[in-house]
């Protein structure tokens, strides 16, 4: 078991890369012209679709606790934007699911793309074993925290 001062110091890390992790995401919302929410949601739907499960308005309004009419009102705004295409269900015609819209890969990829050399070369000084346990920390934190959320 971990040191309490190795525990402490993985908590101070954590508690960096999370700040430095939103002022990123906050330069890209802003350079984009969205909302915070906007941009949680776009990467809701990126990772749905990433995943093999895109997500419909419902499916977002409940991964963001918002309302239908105000998750129709991110949608609005991001399909406005370009970032978001609505697609009928190829299975169930009466289902609309959000992809990202092929364009504003192009200027996440342009943004983000620095930043996923850096994190391929942080990568590359661990070795299998290490990534599989920073991967299984990181999991069980982010479910930790979503509990936290819904108490």
């Amino acid at each position: 078991m971990a040191s309490t001062e190795e525990r402490a110091a993985i908590v101070r890390a954590l508690q960096r890369l999370t700040a430095s992790s939103r002022h990123l995401a906050d330069a890209f919302a802003a350079r984009q012209g969205l909302h915070p929410t906007d941009l949680e949601a776009l990467l809701h739907v990126m990772q749905g679709e990433t995943e093999g499960t895109p997500l419909t308005a419902g499916a977002l309004g409940e991964a963001l606790s918002l309302t239908s009419g105000s998750v129709t009102g991110v949608v609005d705004r991001l399909v406005a934007a370009g970032h978001v295409e609505r697609r009928r269900d190829e299975d169930d015609r009466r289902r609309v699911l959000l992809f990202h819209a092929p364009d504003a890969r192009a200027v996440a990829a342009e943004f983000f793309g620095p930043i996923g050399t850096l994190s391929d070369a942080v990568m590359d000084t661990f070795d299998d074993a290490e990534l599989a346990t920073v991967r299984r920390y990181l999991e069980a934190m982010t479910d930790a925290v979503t509990a936290a959320l819904r108490d």
